[in-house]
């Protein structure tokens, strides 16, 4: 069923530009499209901020969103940042403890902030390091910095860095190439996974040669940072894409942006696309889009800036074609509904969601391969989807637990204090819920007729029932319980 449902990610018709999106009345500013670029761009919001959104324009909203991301401090050092082997072999505690700690702190980033994290996330499943290849907190904590303070900066400059980050170099073999025993794996992925894709202009005689232009960082002292080691660095003439000399690293990179320009810029919009607009690209968007990031030499913020306020993002093809990850299931619930939970389920709120994103498949900053997450279909299995509503539903669940009255006050300010319209509220709450859906109408009145739970036809549109009825927090309960059900309920 949830394959038929998603026939049409199979075709984009998306045909607006990367013109500003202006609304009109044709096309307006609403509820559904600001939950659209919350959901896309972050880790979406509490419905209770709706209205003030609202009431801003959406390439003002946008340039807010940025500048704050941009404005952001890293996150701090929880202690152990710069911790060596010696360190944790003295702190009492093991590695996968202190990784742990680390994971929370990423996934209370997610929860409590927008743009950043959500390209931090997006970068992380770019340049991808296993955390359990290499088994270093430290070394984690530090590439998760690199990720935050680079999402938003110079493409070639975030190449250059990540390449010699302590967590990438460990995992992809760097600390391992040595001119006496060069290791080609970075120098592969350096092409295949980062900036050109497979097989797309790049020989294994590039490789080769690249792989000894990268030698020499092989120098740490008792698990610290990995440092160049002039003894270990091979100083013969290498050829890369047609040009010989005495490469070392930076040279790499130079020649690779010099060269292979317009490869780069094809292959990041393309998954940059398929990340936040859509799976299905449009050859002509990613053509301007690529031509743009050349023109700004590889800045990633005019490009994200072009993209998120175009019309071609906000066209309405775009909504409900990409799934949900796991992270962002649980965090929408969470976040978005803004619910008070019991005291004891709270306390372990973070540790619930993360437990139930692994279980799903997205195990924060340990990606499944070197090749990352797939996503989209691939997030959807015969054994995940049912997860899904499981876990979706012991949210809504614990959140009646705690408060019954909470969901009352929740529908009152979705629909208003006087709608006593069992259809209009059902199509108000959808909105809510599902980004420009047109629901079918067996599930309309599916939807209908579990809102309107044991209370009689004749109680409803004038005839007594209001919306501040004691019945209300049980049937409005009954009815997100519903809603989450539905297939389109996983996507965004």
């Amino acid at each position: 069923m949830l394959q038929l449902r998603y026939l049409n990610m199979f075709v984009n018709c998306n045909e607006g530009s990367l013109n500003t999106y202006v609304p009109s009345q044709s096309n307006p500013w609403n509820v559904s499209k600001v939950l659209f670029l919350f959901r896309r761009i972050g880790f979406s919001i509490k419905f209770s901020e709706i209205n003030d959104y609202l009431n801003i324009a959406p390439s003002d909203l946008i340039d807010q969103i940025f500048l704050e991301a941009v404005n952001k401090p890293i996150t701090p050092d929880p202690g152990w940042a710069n911790f060596d082997n010696g360190d944790f072999n003295n702190s009492g505690k093991n590695r996968g403890a202190f990784f742990r700690d680390h994971q929370k702190i990423v996934f209370d980033d997610f929860l409590n902030n927008g743009l950043r994290e959500r390209l931090t996330l997006f970068w992380s499943n770019h340049f991808v390091t296993e955390y359990y290849m290499y088994n270093h907190p430290a070394y984690t904590f530090r590439y998760y910095n690199n990720l935050q303070k680079n999402v938003l900066g110079n493409f070639k400059e975030f190449i250059r860095i990540i390449g010699l980050d302590d967590a990438m170099l460990m995992y992809l073999n760097g600390f391992e190439n040595k001119n006496n025993a060069p290791n080609e794996n970075y120098s592969r992925e350096l092409y295949e996974l980062f900036t050109l894709g497979e097989g797309n202009g790049y020989s294994q005689d590039d490789i080769t040669e690249t792989a000894r232009a990268l030698t020499g960082y092989n120098s740490r002292t008792n698990g610290g940072p990995i440092s160049f080691n002039v003894n270990r660095f091979d100083d013969g003439e290498k050829t890369i894409f047609g040009r010989t000399g005495n490469w070392g690293y930076d040279d790499v990179i130079e020649i690779l942006f010099e060269e292979k320009t317009g490869l780069i810029a094809d292959f990041i919009c393309r998954k940059i696309y398929k990340h936040f607009v859509s799976p299905v690209i449009k050859e002509d968007i990613i053509l301007e889009l690529s031509n743009y990031f050349i023109q700004n030499n590889f800045e990633l913020l005019p490009l994200f800036k072009k993209l998120f306020k175009s019309e071609h993002f906000f066209h309405s093809s775009s909504s409900n074609v990409i799934i949900k990850s796991p992270i962002d299931l649980m965090v929408f619930i969470e976040k978005e509904f803004d619910f008070v939970k019991p005291n004891n389920f709270s306390n372990n709120l973070n540790n619930y969601l993360r437990a139930r994103t692994q279980d799903m498949g997205q195990e924060i900053l340990n990606p499944i391969d070197v090749a990352g997450w797939q996503e989209n279909h691939d997030w959807i299995s015969s054994g995940t989807l049912p997860m899904r509503w499981e876990f979706g539903d012991y949210l809504i669940n614990r959140y009646y637990a705690a408060d019954k009255e909470q969901f009352k006050t929740l529908l009152k300010l979705m629909i208003g204090e006087n709608n006593d319209d069992p259809i209009s509220i059902v199509k108000i709450v959808k909105e809510y819920l599902f980004c420009d859906y047109k629901i079918m109408n067996d599930e309309l009145n599916d939807a209908v007729s579990i809102f309107k739970s044991d209370v009689p036809d004749i109680y409803f549109n004038g005839g007594g029932w209001t919306v501040n009825d004691n019945s209300v927090p049980k049937q409005f309960y009954d009815l997100l319980r519903f809603f989450i059900t539905l297939p389109e309920f996983q996507l965004k």
